[in-house]
């Protein structure tokens, strides 16, 4: 059977990327426009996200050590849970007075790599009242989950009298190794049953031990702690009362999309509210003439090395070369920053029948075809793969494949290509280019830019991903839908980074057997998006990803993209900086 998680649909009144800083009053959303977050929010989806056959009744168990007191396994341990893959739920009790360098952690199913710590939080009350004996771990990286190593999740009522199996969780210091006592309770005893198995826990006071009941999923019974102590009574103490504080300690690195480390052509921050692109200095033009005019006496905002080089935070208004360039590069700008606000003539509604007009086609002559994508009049969009080893001067880019409309196929050459410059042809990361044409496109229903979609933290919900097929060269589209980053680094891809997002085309979602060679042996192809603007519900298509590999797609896994929001600072700095070259 199939199980893969894909999104979960955002309901919410949510603007454009654009139409939030113009502010314009024409924008209309509805229904159609619905949107998605990249990582799930918080730990309340936890039964959602772990819902999925274990190996093992140990997957969330955690052993910590405590180093320099305990040298060997025969020694007691401190026992704790994994609840995400950057946090262990602990008793502070235990672990107390170590710190985050002085205790050594493992899965219970994987005692050969030692699990790193970032901080220790304990309970801000802890010491001072009854309940409040637990502490959070923080990992300094993320877990990879399998079918051995998972994560439990919290209970959330304050009762547990509804479930039947409640497991008593501690550690057997003669086997040396986790183990639970389970109890289920039925019939009309039930609720008695379960406060005597309750209370004695309380009695047994386990010093590492905790609390849980088992969810039903849909394929097992989920592990879901409910106490980690008890109060003088012997009654014991929900966990749902601690999760406002748990929320909050793990809130901050609940979102995995904004991890990117800073540096040669990354975003950056110039002050709190003024972004950039990091970029060697004599490369942002205004910067770089500040610092040689001793009179101005004005400091750089550095944010990293590239080699031996310093790069800066260099903002739009930095990239401006001098009054002469100004025209040009206030046209580039609105370009790509108005982009929803352009070309509303040349915009048909889906009922007219306009397909695909952003798309184009890069004849490589004698080397591989490959797609792109149409972003201004002049400049394409495309990966790093596409542009390597291509002979540019033999090579032909088509335009207006899309329609059957006569005569609006549009012929071009290219005059200059610009790979991401991270990007190597040994990994797949970074796999990103700007392409310039010598001309600019003729912009009509047939050739209409797409814009760059520029939200790191949420997306389109639906998606047409777009690849050229068959003699005629003609684009073909399939509907598609995103994972996860934390589910298709777990279920299919440990390597995945940030920047890059896994896409199950139509069928995979219901695990038919269905081909899509096409969609993944195309390199540059897009990932599109419809959101509709105005009265007349116009779309504006968004380019939200650029083909990267196949990885698993055609055996019925993701097809993996490179996502544009990652890379938007970067890919408008080539465009602005270049299109005031001249030519």
């Amino acid at each position: 059977m199939c199980r893969v998680a894909v999104f979960g649909l955002v309901v919410a009144a949510l603007v454009f990327p654009a139409a939030a800083e113009s502010d314009h009053a024409a924008t209309l959303l509805d229904y159609r426009n619905s949107f998605i977050s990249y990582e799930r929010k918080g730990l309340d989806s936890c039964p959602i996200t772990y819902y999925r056959e274990t190996c093992t009744d140990y997957a969330h168990i955690v052993l910590i050590k405590k180093f320099g007191e305990i040298e060997s396994w025969e020694d007691p341990l401190c026992l704790g849970a994994f609840i995400s893959e950057r946090f262990v739920l602990t008793k502070a009790s235990c672990i107390r007075p170590n710190g985050a360098a002085e205790l050594k952690l493992y899965s219970a199913n994987n005692l050969h790599e030692e699990l790193f710590l970032a901080s220790v939080h304990h309970h801000p009350d802890f010491g001072l009242a009854e309940g409040n004996d637990l502490a959070v771990l923080k990992l300094n990286a993320s877990v990879g989950f399998s079918k051995n190593v998972a994560a439990a999740c919290l209970w959330d009522a304050d009762s547990i009298d509804l479930y039947s199996k409640v497991q008593e969780m501690d550690f057997d210091s003669s086997m040396m190794k986790p183990m639970y006592n389970s109890t289920v309770c039925t019939g009309e005893a039930k609720n008695k049953c379960l406060k005597s198995a309750q209370q004695l826990w309380c009695q047994r006071k386990s010093p590492v031990g905790f609390l849980q009941i088992r969810q039903l999923g849909q394929h097992k019974m989920h592990p879901m702690i409910a106490s980690l102590g008890c109060n003088g009574d012997n009654e014991i103490v929900p966990l749902a009362k601690h999760l406002p504080w748990i929320r909050e300690v793990t809130k901050s690195t609940n979102l995995e999309y904004n991890y990117t480390d800073v540096g040669l052509g990354e975003k950056c921050f110039k002050s709190q509210n003024v972004t950039g692109v990091c970029l060697p200095l004599e490369s942002c033009p205004k910067a770089f003439k500040n610092i040689k005019d001793i009179k101005k006496n004005q400091s750089v905002n550095p944010c990293g090395f590239d080699g031996n080089d310093v790069l800066v935070c260099c903002t739009t208004e930095d990239m401006l070369k001098g009054p002469d360039t100004e025209a040009r590069f206030q046209d580039i700008v609105q370009e790509i920053e108005d982009c929803e606000m352009l070309y509303d003539e040349f915009r048909r509604t889906p009922e007219e029948h306009q397909l695909h007009s952003q798309m184009a086609i890069i004849d490589g002559h004698e080397s591989t075809n490959c797609s792109a994508t149409l972003i201004t009049a002049r400049y394409l969009l495309t990966s790093a793969q596409c542009v390597l080893g291509l002979d540019l001067k033999k090579s032909t880019v088509w335009l207006g494949l899309g329609n059957d409309i006569e005569n609006v196929v549009q012929k071009n050459e290219i005059y200059s290509v610009v790979p991401h410059p991270k990007f190597t042809s040994k990994s797949n990361h970074y796999n990103v280019a700007v392409v310039k044409l010598r001309h600019p496109v003729l912009i009509h229903t047939s050739s209409v830019p797409a814009c760059l979609w520029r939200d790191k933290a949420k997306m389109p919900a639906d998606f047409s991903a777009v690849s050229i097929n068959g003699p005629e060269q003609s684009p073909t589209a399939v509907e598609a839908s995103a994972m996860y980053y934390s589910d298709c680094r777990r279920l299919f891809n440990p390597d995945l980074i940030p920047s890059e997002m896994c896409v199950l085309y139509q069928g995979q979602q219901q695990c038919e057997p269905k081909d899509h060679y096409d969609q993944c042996r195309q390199p540059g192809s897009g990932l599109f998006a419809n959101l509709y603007y105005g009265n007349d519900m116009k779309p504006v298509t968004y380019v939200v990803g650029i083909y990267n590999s196949g990885y698993q797609c055609d055996k019925g896994g993701p097809a993996l993209y490179t996502r544009v929001s990652e890379y938007f600072e970067w890919i408008k700095s080539v465009v602005y900086l270049d299109s005031q070259i001249g030519e």
